[in-house]
């Protein structure tokens, strides 16, 4: 049985591929440098029990991609992110914090 945390990874593995796709077809190859970023270690994350790499996860990876796509020149990137990826993240919060005890 997979834990509400586990099932949002997922989730977010499904829409970054979206992402990834709306990256690839718009010729972006800064943004889609950006989503493998994001996306590189969350397979791993799903069932992980160790609470620091979750808490890397949330605070650096999460935090740098968010910062790339806030950034100047990339306004549909971060439209994206607030359409796709800001729903989950908003439910993972309370999750992550939690669990490292934030």
């Amino acid at each position: 049985m997979h834990s509400e945390l586990d099932q949002l990874y997922c989730r977010m593995l499904s829409l970054g591929f979206i992402l990834l796709r709306k990256a690839n077809d718009a010729g972006d190859a800064e943004w889609v440098a950006s989503e493998l970023e994001l996306l590189h270690n969350v397979p791993s994350l799903v069932g992980e029990e160790n609470a620091l790499r979750h808490e890397y996860f949330w605070l650096q990876e999460r935090t740098a991609y968010i910062e790339r796509a806030s950034a100047s020149g990339r306004e549909r990137q971060k439209s994206e992110m607030l359409t796709y990826y800001d729903p989950i993240w908003r439910k993972m919060e309370p999750l992550i914090s939690a669990m490292c005890g934030q």
